[in-house]
């Protein structure tokens, strides 16, 4: 094996290692929503601010033009709470729209903590419609969000935008799971399965014995048949299915 093949797998599993802790994260927050606790909204909660190591955080629905607090942890907000509809959150809330992190913003826009590192603000959007926004605020020492718990937000957007904030579940009915993978060739099922483990095209190709141009074609069908933007969102719903792990022990 030629030492820039050798540089570049290490670099892939190096890659890999750095995702795994935040698609265990998605994994866990995942469960939380599916189960029929009355708390899995604050506990998922509590779960980001553990991994991000954040000052605050707080999900919004947003309905009728009103923002209402869901859940927060590391503050006084409480569920139900109402939020003033500032002009500039207005971006956020009309679809299309995109996440935004603010490094060290002069003033805050939704998180209210003095001093923050970072302001980051996540739309929760499904089906082309926006039901919410998550909210939250580094320690005044804290750098922007690294990539993978960037990537790690995006999925779990996905999940929380299906929920609307309207119950702790976000479960979809039996039928209509079983429809998505019935759209899937068994291959494909493996494919996605994989996805929540952060790998990349070459890492699968090489886990599965085939080609890397295989496992591309394979993923844009994926996300063709599933009507999905992008890989993240198919790694979301594969650990939504429960066809895909993070590969970390909880």
């Amino acid at each position: 094996m030629s030492q820039g093949k050798v540089s570049s797998l290490r670099a892939g599993f190096r890659e890999e290692a750095g995702l795994a802790r935040p698609f265990h994260c998605l994994e866990t927050c995942t469960g939380l929503l599916r189960s029929n606790d009355p708390q899995a909204a604050a506990t998922v909660m509590g779960t980001l601010q553990h991994h991000l190591g954040a000052a605050e955080i707080v999900w919004l629905r947003y309905q009728a033009g009103v923002l209402e607090a869901v859940a927060a942890s590391g503050s006084l907000v409480s569920a139900g709470t109402r939020y003033p509809m500032r002009a500039g959150l207005q971006p956020f809330l009309s679809w299309p729209c995109k996440a935004l992190v603010r490094p060290r913003p002069a003033s805050n826009w939704l998180v209210h903590t003095p001093n923050p590192g970072f302001e980051w603000l996540v739309p929760l959007a499904f089906a082309g419609q926006v039901t919410g926004l998550l909210g939250i605020a580094g320690h005044a020492d804290q750098g922007v969000p690294a990539k993978a718990d960037q990537q790690l937000l995006e999925m779990l957007s996905v999940l929380l935008a299906a929920c609307g904030g309207a119950a702790p579940s976000v479960r979809r009915p039996d039928a209509l799971a079983s429809e998505d993978l019935s759209r899937l060739t068994p291959r494909e099922r493996e494919i996605m399965s994989l996805l929540p483990r952060g790998y990349s095209n070459a890492r699968i190709a090489e886990s599965l014995g085939i080609a890397p141009g295989t496992v591309k074609t394979h993923v844009e069908r994926i996300l063709g048949k599933l009507q999905f933007d992008d890989r993240a969102q198919a790694a979301a719903r594969a650990v939504e299915l429960g066809i895909g792990h993070s590969g970390v022990e909880g």
